[in-house]
């Protein structure tokens, strides 16, 4: 019984007991070679400004990977018209969650990924999805908290190994506003991914969190919308830079978006199909790239557009194993997705172009072949121009463009093949799979409501 219970627990003592090396490999090692380098530094010394970094991003993955958790829950809920308040739950039997078993990523791998009430899986969606977001917003607030990112901004001494961070007023605003921003974005992301469409409280909210906070306070607009840059620029007080910075920001997110649409979702068309599957995908994505274009501007879209998409390559076997929010429509067996498509791809990749942009910006910005406020105008107008063959080639890569579509062998069978389905469903998944009556259906691109007999939060 005790080796039993050893080995279910190996998992997270492997876990635990990796996390503590890199602590010590990263507070001791890096503290010895720094004294070799530094020789006006002791080893002792250095010890102490490398635990509080330590510390730091420590508390920054623990409280970000729970801002990824309620993600989850976002990205679950929202579309089907369900309250996002509440403690998280079992997916398959619906019992509340403990406290030790909420904690980010560390809760699944303790779990062994079951339920302990149940024993049955609970989908690796869930701590992929934290740890992603709690890397992406760590890495944020750490390059922001030091001092290494936001462009023009005074960098105090760091006075060799012993740096450390320095905290402001209006840096705590304006890191306040990118991690919120860019939350939104990753809630955007984690729905389009699933082939759902972007509820409209959702993308109300997020545009209201990515354009408010700059108009009521035009520091956090970091850069202005002018190009060149005005001389002795700074944004404090700019009210009127403000409104101009948001404006200019939302026109460039519709006209890129409209350019991407040619690959991405080329049947799309706000006039004659207003209300069609590839329209709803097109406004969705402009929504989703105006929030990337308030935070960085609309010099610097066009290079975070192409990020994105060289991303979207790279991040595809990773996008393969988080499984969509929704169980079998059609078949029992069969998948929601036979594959995420170039859209599913490229919305994911862009909250990480953001990250990216976010994190480095300081080092892009003085970069004179990156498009920015200081690069000169024909770095951005090929940059722009070169996002006009990104739909090119996100085509060839779109193999399924019907990918929401249920994967049926003869279309006049839709009906008796879906109430087939729901009769198998009920005989071989069992009552703990299936959500209360209540629940509201989730309407898809193609137009079809699904019964709520997914697992979620």
């Amino acid at each position: 019984m005790t080796s039993h219970r050893i080995r279910k627990r190996l998992p997270i003592l492997a876990t635990l007991a990796g996390l503590v090396a890199v602590v010590i490999g990263y507070v001791f090692g890096l503290a010895f070679l720094q004294s070799r380098v530094y020789p006006l530094y002791e080893f002792e010394q250095l010890i102490q400004p490398r635990l509080i970094e330590t510390l730091i991003v420590f508390w920054l993955l623990y409280f970000t990977g729970a801002i990824g958790s309620f993600l989850n829950v976002v990205a679950y809920r929202m579309p089907r018209a369900r309250s996002i308040g509440g403690r998280s739950m079992c997916p398959r039997c619906m019992s509340l969650l403990r406290s030790r078993d909420n904690v980010p990523v560390l809760g699944w791998i303790a779990l062994n990924g079951r339920c302990r009430s149940c024993s049955l899986p609970i989908s690796s969606r869930y701590p992929i999805v934290e740890a992603m977001v709690a890397i992406s917003l760590t890495a944020i607030g750490a390059a922001q908290l030091y001092s290494l990112s936001i462009p023009g901004q005074f960098v105090h001494a760091h006075s060799g190994p012993v740096w450390t961070p320095r905290i402001s007023t209006p840096l705590m605003i304006i890191l306040s506003y990118h991690a919120i921003a860019v939350s939104c974005l990753w809630a955007m992301a984690l729905i389009r991914i699933d082939g759902v469409s972007l509820p409209q409280k959702l993308v109300a909210f997020s545009l209201l969190v990515g354009i408010v906070p700059i108009l009521a306070y035009p520091t956090v607009m970091v850069v202005p919308w002018q190009s060149p840059r005005p001389v002795d620029w700074f944004p404090d007080g700019k009210y009127f830079d403000a409104i101009m910075r948001v404006i200019t920001a939302v026109v460039t997110a519709a006209l890129v978006g409209r350019a991407l649409a040619k690959g991405l979702c080329p049947t799309a068309d706000l006039k004659l199909d207003p209300l069609g599957r590839d329209t709803r995908k097109l406004v969705d994505l402009i929504a989703m790239i105006s929030i990337a274009a308030l935070l960085v501007g609309w010099q610097s879209l066009p290079a975070l557009i192409l990020m994105a998409a060289c991303l979207s390559f790279l991040l595809r076997p990773l996008l393969r194993r988080i499984p969509p929010n929704e169980l079998p429509d059609t078949k029992v067996g069969t998948p929601r997705f036979a594959e995420r498509s170039a859209y599913e791809t490229f919305t994911f990749a862009l909250p990480l172009a953001t990250t990216l942009h976010l994190v480095f910006w300081r080092v892009l910005w003085r970069t004179p072949f990156w498009p920015s406020d200081q690069s000169g105008p024909y770095v951005i107008v090929t940059a722009a121009l070169a996002v006009l063959a990104v739909p090119v080639l996100l085509k060839d890569h779109d193999r399924n463009q019907a990918n929401v579509r249920p994967r049926i062998d003869d279309e006049e069978d839709d009906e008796e093949a879906e109430d087939d389905n729901e009769e198998s469903l009920g005989i071989t998944q069992g009552s703990g799979d299936d959500l209360p009556e209540q629940e509201r259906e989730a309407e898809t691109d193609d137009g079809d409501h699904r019964g709520d007999h997914s697992p979620g939060p």
